[in-house]
C-alpha cells in the first residue's frame, strides 16, 4: 500500500442469507495536500498546518493573516492560489471555497457538500477557476451557478475518491490527477462532459505539472512518469534505472520559466533539464510537500511548517513554525508570570491581569484554552488531564513561558 494513504476501516455489516458482507472505505489522510503555496509576486502566501501565512519576500519577514482573512486560526487550507487579477483563492477543510477581493473574503456558491475534500484548483484560457469536490469537479460560475461533473470514481464503493490535482494545457484541456478505485489520470477534453480516462488503476498521483509541449509529469511513489500526450506514451524514471535519481518517495513537482521540471520529496530536490536529472538536499530536507518555482527561485514547503529557499544551488531554511501557532517568546527582562507543574494541576502567579490563557504542546498543538475571569489574579489552578509528558508552553497574555510536566 502506497505510505502516502491510511486504511480506514469501516465496517458495515449486512447481513444476507447468513452471510456477512463487509464494505470497507478507504480515504486518503486529509494531512496529504500538495497545491500549499501562491505567489502575488511581493508575496508567497502559504497554507501551513493551520491558517495561512503570508511571507514578504524581500523583507524576509512572515505573517499569520487567517484573522485579516476572516478566517480560523486552526483551518486546514486544502489548496491555495492566485487568478490572474491577483485575487486570493482557497479552500477550508469542511467549509467550501473562498476567494479574497478588495478586504472581504467571500465563500463561492458550489454544487457539491462543504465536507468533501477540495485539494485542486485550474484556470482554463478565460482565467476562469475550476474547482475540485471529492472525486467530482466544478466549471466556472454562470449567473451564481456552477455545473458539476463527475468521475467514474464516485461510484466506487471501496475508495472514497479525491481529484489530488488539476491544470489546463495550452489546448484547453483539463488534466485531472485523481485518487480512486477505477482511474489515475483523467482528461476533460475540450469543454466535453466526459472524462477521457489516460491511466488506469488506483495509484495516486499527488500532483501534475504541463510542460512547455503540453505533456505531463507526475510522480508515483518512488517513480517519475513522463506521458507524451502526442503519442499516448508513458516513460517510467527512478532509481534502479537512473543513478542521478535518489531513492525517494515523490510528491510534488513544478516547472520554472526556462522550461526544467522540479520535483520534491521525501528528502531531495530534483531537477529535470531536459537531458539529465540532478538532485540537492540539505540538513532538514524532510517531508517536502509542496514546491513552487519563482524566477530563479525555488520555493519548498516541509510538513513541519518549514520554508526552504533554493537559489545558486543553496539552500536558506525559513521556520514558520512560531509564526503558524501564533506561540511567541518576547523578550523580558523580568517576567510577569510564574508557572509550575504540581500533581497534574498548572499553577500560574501573575503580577497583572491575566486575560487569556493557551497551553500549547512542543509543536505548537492547542491542547487547553481556559477562559480565567478577567478579575482573576494572584494565583490560578489549572488541572491538566493530558496524557502527555514532557514540555508545555503556556502562553499568558502575550508571554510564553515553557514549563515541564
Amino acid at each position: 500500500m502506497n505510505n502516502l494513504l491510511i486504511k480506514i476501516s469501516i465496517p458495515l455489516i449486512i447481513l444476507l442469507f447468513s452471510n456477512s458482507i463487509i464494505i470497507r472505505s478507504e480515504i486518503l489522510n486529509t494531512s496529504f495536500y500538495f497545491n500549499r503555496m501562491a505567489n502575488d509576486g511581493e508575496n508567497l502566501w502559504i497554507a501551513t498546518s493551520k491558517g495561512i501565512i503570508r511571507y514578504n519576500k524581500e523583507a524576509d519577514k512572515a505573517y499569520n493573516v487567517s484573522d485579516s482573512l476572516g478566517i480560523d486560526n486552526e483551518a486546514i487550507i486544502q489548496a491555495i492560489t492566485f487568478d490572474k487579477n491577483n485575487r486570493l483563492w482557497f479552500s477550508i477543510k469542511d467549509n467550501g471555497i473562498y476567494y479574497h477581493e478588495n478586504g472581504q473574503t467571500l465563500n463561492r456558491p458550489d454544487v457539491y457538500i462543504k465536507s468533501y475534500t477540495r485539494y485542486a484548483f485550474a484556470f482554463d484560457n478565460n482565467d476562469s477557476i475550476w474547482t475540485s469536490a471529492g472525486g467530482n469537479y466544478t466549471a466556472p460560475l454562470y449567473n451564481n451557478y456552477s455545473a458539476g461533473y463527475s468521475t467514474p470514481d464516485t461510484r466506487s464503493i471501496t475508495i472514497s475518491p479525491s481529484i489530488m490535482d488539476m491544470e489546463f494545457d495550452s489546448k484547453n484541456n483539463l488534466w485531472i490527477a485523481i485518487y480512486g478505485e477505477y482511474n489515475t489520470l483523467l482528461c476533460h477534453k475540450n469543454g466535453n462532459s466526459y472524462c477521457e480516462s489516460i491511466i488506469q488503476g488506483s495509484n495516486i498521483i499527488p500532483d501534475i505539472t504541463i510542460d512547455k509541449n503540453d505533456n505531463i509529469w507526475y510522480c508515483i511513489a518512488d517513480a517519475i512518469y513522463y506521458y507524451d500526450t502526442t503519442i499516448h506514451n508513458h516513460k517510467r524514471y527512478w532509481h534502479d534505472t537512473d543513478s542521478n535519481i535518489p531513492a525517494a518517495h515523490f510528491y510534488a513537482s513544478d516547472i520554472d520559466n526556462e522550461g526544467n521540471v522540479w520535483f520534491t520529496s521525501s528528502h531531495y530536490l530534483l531537477r529535470y533539464d531536459g537531458n539529465n536529472f540532478k538532485w540537492w538536499n540539505c540538513f532538514g530536507y524532510h517531508e517536502a510537500r509542496a514546491i513552487l518555482c519563482d524566477n530563479n527561485i525555488v520555493w519548498v514547503l516541509m510538513k513541519d511548517d518549514t520554508l526552504c529557499k533554493f537559489e545558486n544551488e543553496t539552500f536558506t531554511r525559513i521556520d514558520l513554525k512560531d509564526i503558524v501557532t501564533g506561540i511567541y517568546e518576547e523578550e523580558t527582562t523580568v517576567s510577569n508570570i510564574k508557572a509550575y507543574v504540581s500533581n497534574g494541576v498548572l499553577y500560574l502567579k501573575s503580577s497583572k491581569e491575566i486575560k487569556n490563557i493557551s497551553i500549547y504542546d512542543s509543536m505548537g498543538r492547542t491542547l487547553l484554552s481556559p477562559n480565567p475571569s478577567s478579575a482573576e489574579m494572584g494565583e490560578i489552578a489549572i488541572p491538566l488531564d493530558l496524557d502527555i509528558k514532557g514540555l508545555l508552553l503556556v502562553k499568558v497574555n502575550n508571554e510564553v513561558i515553557k514549563v515541564v510536566i
